[in-house]
């Protein structure tokens, strides 16, 4: 029975803990994090391209334009 008890309470202060932690984050902090995914999705997109210009396959159509 005690066992059950203490259970229950690590339980409880489990879900205590969760709870704290999803809390609604006020407007400016919301307006931080769509930066931050457009940041994110523009560093995504650059890494992207420059790993395909360092494999050649973007300089082979400058290439072709200049002759």
């Amino acid at each position: 029975m005690k066992k059950q008890f203490n259970r229950m309470k690590q339980l409880a202060n489990q879900t205590v803990g969760r709870a704290e932690k999803t809390e609604v984050l006020s407007e400016d902090l919301l307006q931080i994090e769509r930066r931050l995914d457009t940041v994110r999705s523009v560093c995504h997109h650059s890494h992207k391209r420059l790993m395909a210009c360092f494999q050649g396959q973007h300089g082979t159509d400058a290439e072709r334009r200049h002759i």
